[in-house]
């Protein structure tokens, strides 16, 4: 007799890289999301890169509260952005997706070398249209003043010791949106904020457009837009 309680013994217990692209190509096609289908190749043509963190539901969270932010704060058209620490491009595609956001062009800037093909193939429908760039780099030595950058992004501002030296390096007058959390258990979070008001004070910018924070479960987000 046959145990019909019993899993299969051919049932995965985890998904690998092909089942989590099948899946997603059937999300795409329900949902009608271009996006999605992006992330479907993009798992696809990178294999074992953890896209499963970039893409889970407390990075996203963040993401889409800045997209929004950021369409309800800006009024110019045609926007070039700088995304720094941009890793796998989530971002930067999140932005380039929406018409509302008014980016015209993302340039994705991480220190990883292994980060800037997972961003281009992610991106890959963007690249095409000559809007999107990933550059591998290092942050305190890339040149800002080389591009017309209309506004620099950094969400990850927690990972920098010392943020306003930083920011230092950045055109005066520069468009900046920055994110940072208390989230204190990470060991590469060795620039947490207690407050969206110590943020304020740690990035000492010469104006302020937005302020808020966004609570999760294990921390609190804080995000500012404003002018070096």
């Amino acid at each position: 007799m046959t145990d019909i309680s019993a899993p299969p013994a051919d049932r995965r217990s985890t998904f690998d890289d092909e089942a989590v692209h099948d899946l997603l190509r059937g999300v795409a096609a329900l949902t009608g999301s271009t996006l999605v289908g992006d992330l479907a190749r993009a798992v696809a043509k990178t294999p074992r890169a953890d896209l499963s963190i970039a893409f889970n539901h407390k990075q996203l969270g963040s993401k889409l509260w800045l997209r929004e932010e950021w369409i309800a704060f800006n009024r110019a058209p045609d926007v070039r952005a700088l995304v720094v620490g941009g890793w796998h491009g989530a971002l930067s595609a999140l932005l380039l997706d929406d018409p509302r956001a008014g980016v015209a062009h993302a340039t994705s800037l991480d220190i990883d070398p292994g980060c800037a093909p997972v961003a281009r193939e992610l991106n890959r429908r963007f690249a095409e249209q000559g809007r999107f760039e990933a550059v591998t780099a290092d942050m305190y030595d890339f040149d800002y003043r080389a591009q017309p950058f209309d506004c620099v992004i950094n969400t990850s501002c927690e990972h920098i010791a010392d943020l306003r030296g930083w920011l230092g390096l950045l055109p005066d007058g520069a468009t900046v949106v920055l994110q940072s959390n208390d989230y204190r258990r990470e060991p590469d979070h060795i620039a947490c904020v207690d407050s969206l008001e110590d943020f304020e004070a740690q990035a000492g910018l010469a104006a302020v457009f937005f302020r808020g924070e966004r609570p999760t479960k294990n921390y609190r987000r804080f995000m500012l837009i404003g002018r070096r």
